[in-house]
């Protein structure tokens, strides 16, 4: 027996021995009233409430410890204390040299919430069975002990990571800290005083304890050199109050390795087997029995009640003693005595080792102190007891299952729940949610909140940090704002948008978003250009759309921090990234005209109002990606906040010039010219620099008064009868059926090469009859007749009059001569009949004569059906109104000035913007002698001769060109025009089979092959090559777009010759052209209504396209994209001819899927039922149908989604091939039917910003580029013709082309 009953006091009273200290209660009185006087020197307490020494237990105590920092909850202590030596045994050189390495018990929590969920935890280990070892305590208060108790627990902090051990020796290693809260409660504040929800406890210093809670914590010593860490805490509602103590492990390792390694165990065993013959060499004790031995010497003074009961000794040759520990250690280190007793019955004396009395401890905070201790040592030895006996095997088990047995029933438990219960928070005992991972995020830690608590106590929590720590009220709303969002309570939400605090948190990532440094930068010093400059560098600079949103957010925030309107705006109408997305919000496609778009942003906030916000980012965003005036215009008029900042009050005028790059003395037309190109040209870098060149327009406009300006800025188009003459180009009359004539002659007067050639046109039809070397040339694979070439020269000296006239006229529109459009409409293969020009008092360059037929007037023969003679002006003469049939040979100075003078009269009488081309014909000074005389009348006549004739027309030959031009296709007309302008060239070179090449086929004309493959011997190629001069399209196949439509003109076809049998026959271009011309077929024949009619299907087509794809190359990847693409686009019509059958109706609309439900519906009708009909299986005939009707459904949905994948892939499989690139600068528009309607043209003018304009006979305006490229369906004026100019010929066009003298 390792303990034995010691004797009563007074048995033991002769024997020679030192005792234990007992303090009598008047020394207890003494101490009490030492404190009681130091406190009274030191605290000055509330006069109302303490007026005795003794404590009544109704009283606060602590009066303003709600104002105490830090402030912390049930949930947020026990957190740090399982967290404390986690940072006091760390070696991370950010918390080894901080404040935190001494403990966080004390800490505010924001030093170390961002540091806590990365350090380990360590486990709260307690003991459950009180019976082998009371850990838990109940003590009346000293100070008031009717009213007030305290409650201690005592348990151990265990390191997670070392707590799982391999061996024996590896237990001595393991740290058991020690963990002690007195909870000290006032049970009558308690009940008055409690408050519902979470308690606050807030922290105490030591020094500013109340004496009489001093009195209760006698056995608490911060110095205590065991003493890790420690922190007193009071409840803000009843002072209820915590003291947490951590203590060191009682036994060190030395002292373990010394006492429970398998060597030491087995040195010692080895020599109490030396000294006790009893003992079996072989039977070594095991480490768990040497801890159970050592848990029941310090078990021992534990097990006496009182003072009287025997106490029990423990003989220093005892056999367990000596084998199992040191028996020295006992008076050594655990503060056993040595006594020296005699045996009553022999008288023999006897050593024995006595333990401490503990009996006292209610009374003798020393005694308590010291039992405190001892059972720290058993509870440490029952920990490493239920660890060292899962290392033993089987083999030793059995050996020694006592000790098994005993270390086995002892319940130890790693729960929390004792914590609540120790300090009564019943909301969490018997709470049933579990943690949530979020309680250990700093955000939640900040306000020493957990997920799990109701709103209202977070938001108490808050409010109570801020009001303590005013300095970090940001990192509180970061904090707020986080569990708000992450717990997605109203009632946080909407508490949180009325804090008008910026989070320190939030601050901070939103400088640190700008790449500013927080610690380095006052956020109050950054104005808010320098802070939009940052932000759209930084936006500008990421594809990233989760930094382009963080970039935003933390936009918003600075605007907020900064309490500044002008980023507020900037955040809140940021267009939206994506132009797609805009116009989802206004619920319409991406097609549309500017009116549609406003008329559908006013629909939209008519019925959400709600959603202006949003309309307007749209609006704004549209507007930046079309560039359109318009829309700006209207979003300023629908928003005010665009027009407070980007109004024309915002800049000077010398401020508006500048940005405009512009000085004073630059005219209104200039200015416009660089708005534009501003506008147009400049790529979007900032989306408000259109609306600063707005503001700065306007700017303008105001302080000039420009009724220029102001017009383009209302209607984002140029007034032309604002402009100079020379700033527009010169419109042309229309002189009956001629608008698509004047449409294809200004297209060709845009093309400079063409134009300029035509301009210095000089030959004769004898320089290109007589010329040996032309005798063989052909044109379109034919020879050119000499009345060809004499009709063809001819229209070239009209064309060049006119476009003399185009450039020089002072007027705004000239008159195109009736003879051109007649040489233009008449085919070329039909003679005209020329002679010399005479004199005719019905001349037909007359103004005052000649009358002019008019789109909606039948023209009026002249006077007795005679032939209208025109004049072909020669480059001496101007009008000619002489009544004498003979040749003009009068050649004198008033002779001419009286010409002059007539047609100055004459074009007095006209309208001022229209002006007969015939008097402003070149003045040539080769048909003048070198003295300035004219010539005489040989030399007239020779000149007659070799240039210029008249053609002999008469009035109802003109009437009939003109219907034929009205009838004839454009095609023809091009055809006509530009076999007279090669017929009067000169060829450059002729081709092998004598074609000439001249500048019209080098403008107009590109190559194609074809080829013609036998199906049956691929070997066998037929090769043709062939010019064009424009693609024909088929806008009755229903091409989807220009791609779709070139596509079905270049696609392979199988044809059966008698020749070759079946054959396929390919088409590619070998030789693309400068301009390309693309001629769109709309007009058709109905053979059912024996009418041709003009369909008006919309061909959707880009400003630039590229023909790779059509190309004649060997590039083997382009091949092989082009079988694949063949390859599905045969997949594609059979999907679709296959979704056409499903959709396709019968003769009386139902398609397939409905009349498989109206069968179905008629088979449960019971119809024929009624009449006697009777049908096998009828209801499982009508479920079978209904089975169809859904396997229907679900084809035509699987064949919807194949052909809409099958489209998109085949419109991207050719993105790679740009090298053949054409650019859109001409489009020739009918509105009308197939046989009436009307004609213009859109040509671009890259020269000016890349402005469309709209040739419209006489009148040109500037249009939009929606209106060139709409495409909505229903649309009648359609285009018919497209021009395209090949990439890098760009400065080959240009329209506008004006100089006046």
């Amino acid at each position: 027996m390792l303990l034995r009953d010691e004797s009563t006091e007074s048995a033991n009273h002769g024997s020679t021995h030192a005792t234990s200290p007992n303090l009598a209660p008047q020394l207890e009185t003494e101490q009490i009233d030492e404190l009681m006087s130091e406190s009274e020197a030191s605290e000055e307490t509330d006069k109302q409430t303490i007026q005795e020494t003794q404590d009544s237990g109704k009283v606060f105590l602590y009066p303003s410890i709600a104002a105490h920092f830090p402030f912390k909850t049930a949930d947020r202590l026990l957190d740090d204390v399982v967290h404390d030596l986690s940072f006091i045994n760390s070696t991370e050189h950010e918390i080894l040299y901080s404040d935190l390495h001494a403990g966080i018990l004390k800490s505010p929590v924001l030093p170390y919430s961002r540091k806590i969920g990365k350090l380990r935890s360590y486990n709260l280990g307690s003991l459950v069975d009180q019976v082998a070892l009371q850990t838990k305590f109940e003590y009346d208060s000293v100070s008031c002990p009717q009213h007030n108790h305290l409650q201690v627990f005592m348990g151990v902090l265990i390191d997670v990571t070392q707590q799982n051990v391999a061996t024996f020796d590896n237990l001595t290693t393991l740290p058991i800290f020690h963990l002690k809260v007195t909870v000290k409660t006032r049970d009558i504040l308690e009940r008055t005083r409690k408050r519902a929800g979470i308690t606050h406890y807030h922290i105490v210093d030591e020094e500013e304890l109340h004496p009489y809670d001093k009195q209760d914590l006698l056995t608490f010593d911060a110095k205590d050199p065991q003493l890790v860490d420690y922190a007193i805490y009071v409840s803000s509602d009843a002072n209820k109050l915590i003291l947490i103590e951590i203590f060191k492990p009682e036994f060190n390792s030395l002292e373990k390795q010394q006492a429970f390694t398998e060597d030491s165990i087995a040195q010692r065993y080895e020599r109490a087997c030396e000294k006790f013959d009893s003992l079996d060499p072989s039977k070594v004790p095991t480490q768990p029995d040497c801890i159970n031995t050592l848990f029941k010497i310090f078990k021992g003074p534990l097990n006496r009640k009182n003072s009287t009961d025997p106490r029990k000794t423990i003989n220093p040759n005892n056999v367990s003693l000596n084998s199992h520990i040191d028996p020295s250690w006992l008076t050594s280190k655990y503060g056993f005595e040595l006594r020296v007793e005699k045996d009553e019955e022999t008288g023999e004396e006897i050593l024995e080792y006595a333990p401490p009395d503990l009996t006292d401890y209610h009374r003798d905070y020393k005694v308590r102190k010291l039992r405190e201790s001892f059972t720290r040592k058993c509870l440490e030895l029952i920990f490493l007891g239920r660890v060292s006996i899962r290392l033993l095997s089987e083999e030793e088990i059995n050996k020694t299952p006592k000790t098994f047995r005993i270390f086995s029933m002892m319940q130890t438990n790693f729960s929390t729940m004792f914590w609540f219960q120790l300090l009564g928070e019943y909301r969490a005992i018997f709470n049933t949610e579990s943690n949530s991972p979020l309680d250990a995020d700093h955000h939640f830690i900040d306000l020493c909140s957990s997920y799990n608590y109701i709103d209202k106590d977070i938001i108490r929590n808050y409010e109570v940090q801020c009001s303590l720590d005013p300095d970090n009220v940001g990192v509180y709303v970061d904090a707020l704002n986080f569990i708000a969002n992450r717990k997605g309570a109203y009632q946080l939400i909407a508490y949180c948008g009325k804090q008008d605090v910026v989070g320190k948190e939030a601050l901070d990532h939103a400088l640190s978003a700008f790449q500013i440094d927080p610690k380095e930068v006052d956020p109050h010093s950054l104005s808010d250009t320098v802070l939009l400059s940052i932000y759209k560098s930084e936006t500008s600079a990421t594809r990233n759309q989760n930094r382009h949103v963080d970039l935003k957010n933390s936009l918003r925030l600075l605007a907020k921090f900064k309490k500044s309107p002008k980023l507020k705006f900037y955040a809140d109408y940021e267009p939206y990234r994506s132009l797609a997305q805009a116009y989802d919000v206004l619920e319409v496609d991406e097609s549309v005209d500017d009116d549609i778009i406003q008329t559908a942003y006013s629909v939209k906030i008519n019925d959400s109002p709600g959603l202006k916000l949003d309309c307007d980012r749209a609006l704004y965003t549209v507007a930046v990606n079309t560039r359109s005036l318009t829309l700006f215009n209207f979003l300023m008029q629908q928003c005010d906040e665009f027009q407070i900042y980007f109004g024309p009050d915002q800049f000077t005028y010398q401020d508006a010039l500048t940005v405009l790059q512009v000085n004073e003395n630059a005219g209104d037309d200039t200015i416009l010219e660089v708005f534009q190109r501003k506008w147009h040209k400049e790529p979007i870098f900032d989306p408000d620099q259109f609306l600063k060149l707005k503001s700065a327009l306007t700017k303008i406009a105001i302080e000039r008064n420009s009724k220029l300006i102001l017009h383009f800025i209302d209607t984002g188009t140029v007034d032309a009868s604002c402009l100079p003459v020379e700033n527009w180009p010169t419109g042309l009359n229309n002189i009956g059926n001629t608008c698509y004539l004047n449409s294809l002659l200004q297209y060709y007067f845009s093309i400079s090469s063409l134009r300029q050639y035509v301009l210095s046109y000089r030959k004769t039809v004898n320089d290109l009859i007589k010329n040996p070397e032309y005798a063989s040339r052909r044109i379109g694979g034919r020879e050119i007749t000499e009345s060809e070439v004499e009709r063809s020269v001819q229209f070239v000296y009209q064309l060049r009059d006119l476009f003399y006239s185009m450039i020089h006229a002072q007027e705004r529109c000239v008159t195109p001569r009736k003879e051109l459009a007649y040489l233009a409409f008449v085919p070329s293969g039909l003679g005209v009949e020329f002679e010399l020009p005479r004199e005719s008092q019905d001349n037909g360059n007359s103004l005052e004569k000649e009358k002019f037929i008019n789109i909606d007037s039948e023209p009026s023969p002249p006077p007795n059906d005679e032939p209208l003679l025109i004049d072909l002006d020669d480059d001496n003469n101007g009008n000619s109104n002489h009544d004498s049939d003979e040749i003009m040979v009068e050649n004198d100075n008033n002779a001419a000035d009286d010409i002059k003078a007539n047609a100055k009269e004459k074009v007095g009488h006209q309208d001022i913007d229209v002006l007969m081309t015939d008097n402003l014909l070149p003045k040539d000074g080769a048909e003048c002698h070198r003295d300035g005389s004219p010539p005489n009348v040989a030399e007239q006549v020779a000149i007659m001769n070799t240039s210029t004739r008249v053609a002999k027309i008469s009035s109802d030959q003109l009437e009939n060109a003109l219907e034929m031009g009205r009838q004839q296709d454009v095609t023809e007309c091009i055809g006509n025009v530009l076999f007279q302008l090669e017929s009067a060239s000169d060829p450059i070179s002729l081709d092998n089979d004598n074609e000439q090449n001249d500048l019209v086929k080098q403008l107009f004309y590109g190559n194609i092959k074809q080829n013609i493959i036998p199906l049956s011997d691929e070997t066998r190629i037929r090769t043709k090559y062939e010019r064009f001069l424009s693609l024909l399209v088929n806008i009755g196949d229903h091409p989807k777009d220009i791609y779709d439509a070139l596509d079905l003109y270049f696609r392979d076809e199988y044809l059966s010759l008698e020749e070759y049998g079946n054959v396929k026959r390919t088409v590619a271009v070998t030789d693309f052209p400068t301009i390309l011309q693309i001629q769109i077929q709309r007009v058709y024949y109905d053979r059912e209504r024996f009418m041709p009619f003009k369909s008006i299907d919309p061909l959707p087509f880009n400003e630039t396209i590229y023909m790779d794809r059509y190309t004649d190359m060997n590039d083997p990847v382009l091949l092989r994209r082009k079988e694949e693409t063949q390859k599905m686009v045969l997949e594609l019509s059979a999907l679709k001819k296959r979704q056409s059958e499903l959709l396709s109706k019968n003769d009386l609309g139902l398609s397939r899927k409905g009349a498989l439900i109206e069968t179905s519906n008629f088979l449960k009708s019971g119809v024929l039922e009624s009449q006697g009909i009777h049908v096998e299986n009828q209801s499982a005939l009508a479920e079978q149908l209904e089975k169809i009707v859904s396997g229907v459904d679900e084809e035509l949905s699987q064949l919807y989604h194949k052909i809409t994948q099958l489209e998109g892939q085949i419109s991207h499989q050719y993105d790679e091939f740009k090298n053949i690139g054409y650019s859109l600068f001409a489009v020739f528009i009918h509105r009308g039917e197939a046989s009436y309607g009307h004609y213009w043209i859109y040509i671009k003018d890259r020269f000016k910003n890349g402005i469309w304009r709209k040739y419209n006979d006489e009148t040109i305006t500037e249009v939009p580029e929606s209106e060139v490229f709409n495409f909505a369906e229903g649309n009648t004026a359609t285009p018919y013709f497209l021009v395209y100019v090949k990439q890098g010929k760009e400065q080959e066009i240009e329209p506008l082309k004006r100089v006046l003298e």
